[in-house]
């Protein structure tokens, strides 16, 4: 119903008394294609300026519609008509498709039909009804009588400048007549080209039509042409209600990450991100949403898609294919079959042949006059009757029958047998070769990865050094009577798991299995222990739960020692290997804290000795020092000391040690070239294991001897925790233990510490403790070592 429909040439003069049809100015609302929703209309206000001229255009497309001059009034009779004709426009519509609403006098009714969900604009007037094609001639068009079955008049606005008229339902014969005379006029009706179907992949075939619905259509100024002009989509993104469209959608759906894509939806949907948000879920994961951007990508689908489809055709006809040639397969198989059964039947027939034939040439004698056939007959009989003879021929040739039967299975079987073993020689070959080939370049790559390793552990040491951190080695005792808690998942980390099957995951500098010897474990810690002969302080200690093997780690046995004998002679080689331009001069003390006593062991009596503040430090003045120079006199200082070491019977450990055992080895070198003095001491403390009175039923003495470890442990616990988190305050001066392992652990000396663990499941509180001790002193930063050297006046010569 546009500005430039007009009358049909075919319908009939109109009388010069009766008003031509006027354009109703009111459009009746077009049923949206979704939700039933009502679009708004939009109009587009030209500029200030241009509002006369706008008014003088609009007035031609008017005077098309060959409306009266006065159509002013005809729009204000227009809404008291429609106000009396309410009541009878209901009753029209609920007639429905049998009858249609007639109209008299001299007016102009404007109604909408509705047809397979479309509306139409329909006008009556002077007994005739036509309707506006918008699509194709954009005229009105008589109203075809076979639609008054196929829809339904929906509403009805009548326009005269008379009285209104009554409207009266007619009876169905006045309907006809008008019928006829519409039909007796040929009318051509073409196919509505709005009208149509798309074929969808998953859905298959779906109606569409092209609706007439009114949108907002948003628009900008352009001051240079003077018109408003439709805003692209990246200007459109800008504005800032558009934008906050935009931001609703996206934020309902986070995957739809497109913006152009949102906008050109919402425009689709008059901007209401609702019914936008619900077209795309209801066609989420569509195929068709994702379209291609080009038209040579969908010239590339539509070949790919072609090609799939052929592809499966020919799938589908290989499979019929293989189908028949399986059922022709058997069909051979079972034809076979029966040919072998007669092929054994028939050999079984003529082996038994040719036996009676051999059988009747033995039997025949040699004279030329042989027997009577009465005479052998009646023997036959007596001996054999013809029952068990038939009986034994039947079974006869059954066992011939099974037995070529047999024998074919069985050399068909060897042939297959022969096919597969030569298949497998010649699979076994080609995996040879390919295992051989894998084998080299597994070889290969382990050699790369050892050395990547080794460079990797250069690296992280000499970056452990500048960093000062305590070096943190984990060995767990080999005890092969108990229930194994532990789990050595790499070379630097160690699993521990509880009854429950609850698991903690720890990682070291090193961890070391059961099986580990002390050569592995001192190889680890012999380059810290060496760089001591350069003037360096250093620091190793052994921490754990009693009975885990401390003692064992650090003393050893004669026939297998451990690291503090292996320390003090590798010591003695590097002094003796730098002889000719170093002089060494080596001495050892050996002290225990017992009870909150430091005992000197190398002394005739054991005496008690007392610690004294020097500055930062603590020194023990009296302590008793051996000069060594050779291995005995290492060994010999060592059992001294070890046999006044005081050493108890507990239920954990028949040898428990009751004390801190702490040697302490110096050296001094003195360059021959240039005069430099360096001094390192090497602290070796094997530190009493820490007990739980519950399981170790300590009383007495005992009791107060594992009060007193465990509070000095606590207090080097304390110690670690707080150079962890560098706290202002260290408390060295809890513990006798602490006081003397301060030059050690403040700044000045690379440190190392062995936790020492059991494998016993039972012991998993106290394993778990160990292991955090260390995780926790392996975090601990003491700084960058310095070299202790002193410059000298020159070499020996001056």
């Amino acid at each position: 119903m546009g500005n430039s429909a007009s009358m049909p040439s075919n319908s009939p003069t109109p009388d010069p008394k009766q008003k031509s049809p006027v354009k109703n100015e009111r459009t009746p609302q077009t049923a949206a294609p979704r939700k039933g929703q009502k679009f708004q209309e939009v109009q587009l206000a030209p500029p200030v300026e241009d509002k006369r001229n706008s008014e003088s255009r609009a007035s031609p497309s008017t005077n098309s519609s060959s409306l009266p001059s006065d159509n002013t009034s005809s729009r204000n009779t227009m809404s008291s008509r429609n106000t009396s004709s309410g009541n009878d426009n209901a009753s029209s519509r609920n007639s429905g498709n049998e009858a249609a609403t007639t109209y008299e006098g001299d007016e102009i009714v404007f109604e909408t039909f509705v047809r397979d969900g479309k509306e139409f604009q329909c006008m009556y007037t002077g007994g005739m009804r036509f309707y506006l094609d918008d699509w194709h001639s954009k005229q009105w068009q008589p109203f075809p009588q076979r639609w008054y079955k196929e829809g339904k008049f929906v509403n009805a606005n009548v326009l005269n400048d008379a009285q209104p008229a009554k409207q009266q339902t007619t009876a169905s014969n006045n309907v006809q007549n008008r019928s006829e005379q519409q039909t007796e006029q040929p009318v051509e009706t073409r196919k509505d080209d709005r009208e149509g179907v798309i074929s969808h992949p998953k859905r298959g075939n779906i109606r569409t039509y092209l609706f007439k619905e009114k949108h907002y259509i948003h628009c900008f100024y352009d001051a240079t042409t003077g018109e408003w002009m439709r805003l692209p989509l990246g200007w459109e993104l800008r504005h800032a209600l558009v934008k906050e469209m935009v931001d609703q959608v996206e934020e309902a759906l986070p995957n739809w990450k497109n913006r152009p894509h949102i906008l050109a939806s919402l425009r689709a949907c008059n901007y209401n991100p609702d019914e936008c948000i619900s077209l795309y879920l209801h066609l989420e994961n569509d195929v068709w949403l994702t379209a291609p951007k080009t038209s040579q990508e969908e010239n590339t689908l539509k070949n790919k898609n072609f090609e799939i489809k052929e592809l499966e055709n020919k799938v589908k006809q290989l499979e019929t294919e293989v189908k028949k040639e399986g059922n022709l397969r058997k069909e051979a198989e079972n034809q076979v079959m029966i040919l072998q059964e007669k092929l054994s039947t028939l050999e079984a027939k003529s082996g038994m042949a040719v036996a009676q034939v051999e059988a009747m040439q033995q039997t025949r004698p040699r004279t030329a006059r042989p027997k009577t056939p009465q005479a052998q007959k009646t023997v036959i009989e007596e001996r054999f009757p013809v029952e068990d003879l038939d009986e034994l021929n039947l079974k006869t040739t059954e066992i011939h029958k099974s037995h070529s039967q047999l024998k074919h299975t069985v050399e068909r079987q060897l042939d297959i047998f022969a096919t597969t073993v030569r298949q497998v020689n010649e699979a076994f070959l080609k995996l040879s070769n390919v295992d051989n080939s894998h084998m080299a370049e597994l070889e290969e790559i382990k050699s790369l990865y050892q050395k990547e390793c080794l460079q990797r552990k250069l690296l992280y040491n000499k970056l452990q050094e500048l960093r000062g951190n305590i070096r943190v080695f984990c060995r767990p005792r080999k005890d092969n009577n108990v229930q194994n808690c532990l789990d050595f998942s790499a070379e630097n980390e160690l699993v521990c798991s509880n009854k429950d099957g609850n698991k903690k995951s720890f990682s070291f500098d090193k961890v070391y299995n059961t099986n580990c010897s002390q050569e592995e474990v001192f190889a680890d810690t012999k380059p810290v222990i060496t760089s001591c002969a350069d003037g360096y302080n250093i620091c190793l200690m052994a921490y754990g739960q009693t009975g885990s093997g401390k003692t064992f780690t650090m003393m050893g046995t004669d026939a297998n020692p451990g690291i503090n004998i292996r320390a003090l002679s590798e010591l003695l080689s590097v002094c003796a290997e730098r002889a000719e331009t170093k002089e060494y001069n080596l001495k050892i003390s050996m002290v225990e804290i017992y009870n909150e006593a430091v005992i000197d062991l190398l002394a005739a009596n054991s005496k008690t000795v007392e610690l004294r503040a020097a500055g930062n430090n603590f020194r023990i003045p009296g302590l008793t020092e051996l000069d060594i120079k050779t291995e005995a006199e290492i060994k010999e200082a060592m059992e001294m000391g070890d046999k006044n070491r005081s050493v108890a019977s507990t239920k954990m450990n028949s040898t428990s040690s009751r004390s801190h055992l702490v040697l302490m080895l110096t050296i001094e070198g003195r360059d021959k070239i240039n005069g430099s003095i360096s001094k390192g001491v090497l602290t070796l403390c094997d530190l009493a294991g820490s007990e739980r009175i519950g399981k170790t039923e300590a009383s007495g003495q005992r009791l107060v001897e594992a009060a007193a470890i465990n509070k000095s442990l606590s207090a080097l616990g304390q110690v670690f925790s707080a150079l962890r988190t560098s706290q202002m305050h260290v408390p060295y001066r809890n513990s006798k233990l602490t006081q003397i392992l301060r030059p050690c652990l403040g700044g000045d000396a690379k440190a190392c510490v062995f936790v020492n663990i059991s494998p016993d499941i039972n012991n998993y509180p106290e394993t778990c403790n160990t292991l955090e001790f260390g995780a926790n002193a392996r975090q601990v930063a003491l700084g960058q070592v310095k070299q202790n050297i002193k410059k000298g006046r020159g070499g020996s010569g001056d």
